[in-house]
Parts: structure tokens; sequence; C-alpha cells
């Protein structure tokens, strides 16, 4: 499940994203590409992840972690 997830995250935000201590916001992160990521991720796994969820993630590895738990439950 995680790998499918950060492919998603490269396939929408690109591979600079993919890196476990890459920071959103520092990459360039912006509240329009976190609404795509959050729709790509919706329409891969028909789950909607809280917005949240990125926003307040300190890195993309503490996302895509949270993320996974919630995709899984």
């Amino acid at each position: 499940m995680q790998k499918r997830i950060w492919t998603v995250v490269g396939r929408v935000c690109g591979t600079g994203y993919t890196e476990p201590t890459a920071n959103f916001y520092e990459l360039g992160g912006d509240s329009l590409l976190a609404g795509e990521l959050m729709s790509a991720l919706r329409a891969e796994f028909a789950v909607d992840l809280p917005m949240n969820l990125l926003f307040e993630a300190n890195d993309m590895g503490t996302f895509v972690e949270d993320a996974v738990l919630l995709v899984d439950s």
C-alpha cells in the first residue's frame, strides 16, 4: 500500500516529493498541489483523506505513513 501511495505522490507532485524527509512546503507545495494530490489519492483508493493530514505532517514520510493507516482502515 505504501508503495502505491508513493507512486501517486510522485506522479502528481514530482519525484522530489518522494523522499521521506522531503518537506511539502519547502519544495514549493501549495494548497492547489495539495488538492490535486488528495484528489488523485481519492481516485486511486476510493478514500477521502483529510487535507490536514498533509498540512500537519512534518515530512512526506509522515504523510505517507498516516495515509496508509487511513487507507487500510
